[in-house]
């Protein structure tokens, strides 16, 4: 009997052993940040081995010791009936002046080129997404405005001489704030865009920031 009752509180000891352990690993590891937490680095994991298009999963670190990692969701077959166009890895992140937002656009399998293209541009604020913003088009190019209160997105097709819909969207409510058409004939803005459209124009055809 006396065997067994130690054998018992053993057993009691060793498992609160193991909570108080796991407990304290995810203690280490919060999955949101403090209120006073800012983004001190991002980066996107390599890819599997042998992988075209796709990446690996996003990393965000914040300065209260905060590591979020943003996975890509599990691959969906196609069937006859139904063709899935499965998410392939994160591209073009980007971190707001405010250093607490920042944002990714996703690519995906599309029915119409040999490769992944970014359909969608999400934004993701203290701890947790805030907006995923998308469009009939692919996302030609984006970025933070006003230190991350507002975000620009230039959409356009894969393919033809297209100029592209710039468009200004809240980051807090995702509602689309302007709109700027181009010029078919000059294949450009027209020199009385807004500045943010501008700028976003010279970033999408490389023009270093400044000039």
């Amino acid at each position: 009997m006396k065997s067994i009752g130690v054998q018992h509180v053993l057993a009691v000891l060793c498992l609160l052993l193991l909570v108080f352990a796991q407990s304290s690993s995810q203690e280490g590891h919060k999955s949101r940040p403090s209120s006073r937490a800012y983004i001190t680095r991002y980066y996107i994991e390599d890819p599997s081995p042998g992988s075209t298009y796709e990446t690996g999963p996003l990393h965000i670190l914040f300065s209260d010791g905060t590591h979020v990692i943003q996975d890509l969701p599990p691959k969906e077959k196609s069937t006859e009936n139904n063709i899935v166009f499965n998410q392939e890895g994160f591209s073009d992140v980007q971190l707001a002046e405010d250093r607490k937002t920042i944002g990714w656009a996703e690519t995906y399998d599309n029915c119409c080129t040999s490769y992944a293209v970014p359909l969608c541009v999400v934004l993701y604020r203290s701890g947790k997404i805030v907006q995923r913003i998308h469009s009939a088009q692919m996302v030609w190019h984006w970025m933070f405005v006003d230190g991350g209160e507002r975000v620009a997105i230039v959409w356009g097709p894969t393919h033809g001489p297209e100029v592209g819909d710039y468009m200004l969207y809240n980051v807090r409510t995702g509602k689309l704030l302007a709109e700027v058409y181009g010029d078919a004939e000059s294949q450009a803005l027209k020199p009385d865009a807004p500045q943010w459209a501008k700028r976003l124009e010279e970033r999408l055809n490389g023009v270093p920031q400044g000039k």
